[in-house]
């Protein structure tokens, strides 16, 4: 099977390209974006190879040569500090000058800076997660975008390594002692929403407050200690706080994302919308059913089954089994006996659209 040629790379940048400068420069101050296309120039370095060059050129070379990267776009992931900025600037334009790419689009992360830690992890880090899954849903296609992390911090680069994984992007790193690039293909693995729904309320009260009190959070901790893995701890005035850690936050939004919601709506009024076969519905049913046939995505719905004998641990709404039929969405009910089943007719779409449609009922009509 022919491999496709990706359109689109997502790169950090790290300041190897400053720094072999500088050692082979070492007397030069002050330095320029154009001292050092100039030494380019200069030092006549045909071979993208060259590894005064550094190992983004190196890499960016690696992947047209292969035929993995058609020249379309690149995304710059740069680090705030004087070295990461220059470095961008002078890649930016040697790319564009080399007919690389065609297009070069920069992204400076605020607070990126290993000199202060605290900064660093708080907002650095969640300011990278946050632009990279920007940028993968401006694109709209994993397939047509891919990751390479040759510069940039460790934890940078391991962090978008595993972004890579949780989105579906095939990422590609390079040894120092190496010419070309590896591949690392992403597994066939999902982000557990049922993990969310049971633990909605914590997650909601992170969200909300910023910082929680670790007094507060206390408890819920010692019953699942794995909720542990999306927080980091900072004491201020003599008081532990727990706030989203970078993964955290990511997986939060991830789970909550409704940004590819429908455009079309229902014509029917909600009067309507209760189809014929429906199993009559309760009056612990009345409230959630009459307030989904008001929602102006669903075209339909049914009350498929009620099992009084029946128990889930929570109510949650996902994707039917055979949802891209009749974008179906559907929603086992946690009563107080048994649990209840109802389906949804939705205006539906793409694979994206029926899972915002997930989250923005997931999200507005349970608790």
């Amino acid at each position: 099977m022919e491999e496709l040629i990706m359109d689109n790379i997502i790169m950090t940048v790290g300041t190897s390209l400053v720094e072999n400068y500088i050692a082979n420069n070492p007397k030069k101050e002050n330095i320029t974006k154009e001292d050092i296309l100039g030494y380019y120039e200069k030092e006549n370095m045909n071979d993208l190879r060259d590894r005064r060059y550094g190992a983004e050129i190196m890499a960016l070379e690696n992947l047209t040569e292969k035929k993995i990267f058609s020249g379309k776009r690149i995304f710059l992931i740069i680090h705030e500090t004087e070295n990461g900025k220059l470095a961008g600037d002078v890649l930016e334009e040697f790319i564009l000058k080399k007919n690389i790419a065609k297009i070069v689009e920069k992204r400076i992360i605020h607070n990126l800076n290993k000199r202060n830690h605290k900064e660093f992890k708080t907002i650095g880090l969640k300011g990278l997660t946050e632009e990279i899954r920007n940028i993968v849903n401006k694109i709209g296609n994993s397939l047509n975008v891919s990751v390479c992390t040759v510069g940039g911090y460790k934890a940078e680069i391991f962090l978008v390594g595993l972004m890579a994984q949780l989105l579906h992007l095939k990422s590609y790193f390079m040894f120092d002692e190496f010419n070309e690039v590896t591949e690392i293909s992403p597994l066939p693995m999902k982000i557990d929403y049922d993990f969310y729904l049971e633990n909605k309320e914590f997650f909601k009260l992170i969200e909300r407050k910023e910082k929680v009190k670790e007094s507060e959070i206390k408890d819920i901790l010692v019953k699942s200690p794995y909720l542990k893995n999306f927080i980091e701890f900072d004491e201020e005035d003599g008081e532990v706080y727990a706030e989203f850690s970078a993964m955290g936050e990511f997986y939060m939004k991830r789970m909550t994302s409704t940004s590819n919601l429908p455009l079309s709506t229902s014509k029917h009024s909600p009067s309507d919308k209760e189809m014929p076969g429906s199993i009559p519905v309760t009056d612990e049913l009345e409230n959630i059913v009459n307030s989904l046939k008001c929602s102006p995505y669903v075209e339909k719905l049914k009350v498929v089954y009620y099992n009084p004998d029946r128990n889930i641990a929570f109510s949650k709404f996902s994707l039917a089994q055979n949802y891209h039929e009749q974008m179906i969405v559907s929603l086992e009910y946690k009563c107080e006996k048994g649990v209840a089943g109802i389906d949804l007719y939705t205006v539906g779409g793409t694979e994206k659209v029926m899972k915002s449609l997930v989250a923005y009922f997931n999200e507005n009509f349970l608790d």
